[in-house]
């Protein structure tokens, strides 16, 4: 008579995994959109202060000596 309860309460416990494998399936859009909306984020907090030395790198070669002298002004009005 013990033996019966036991397997019921062992059938329902387990159920192979499934629940998680399921649930996984039918949200994995979510996952996959969380996941990289997280990547990015940490690589914009990461590498956003570096873009700054890149921008001033560029307004240094636009300000050069050599890039004013290609510089053709507009005629004054």
């Amino acid at each position: 008579m013990n033996i019966l309860p036991y397997s019921q309460t062992k059938q329902s416990g387990n159920d192979g995994g499934h629940s998680l494998a399921l649930w996984m399936r039918a949200h994995v859009t979510q996952i996959v959109e969380s996941f990289w909306f997280c990547l990015t984020f940490v690589l914009f907090l990461l590498l956003g202060p570096f873009s700054a030395i890149v921008v001033l790198i560029g307004l240094g070669s636009l300000a050069s000596e050599e890039n004013r002298e290609k510089m053709i002004e507009p005629a004054r009005l």
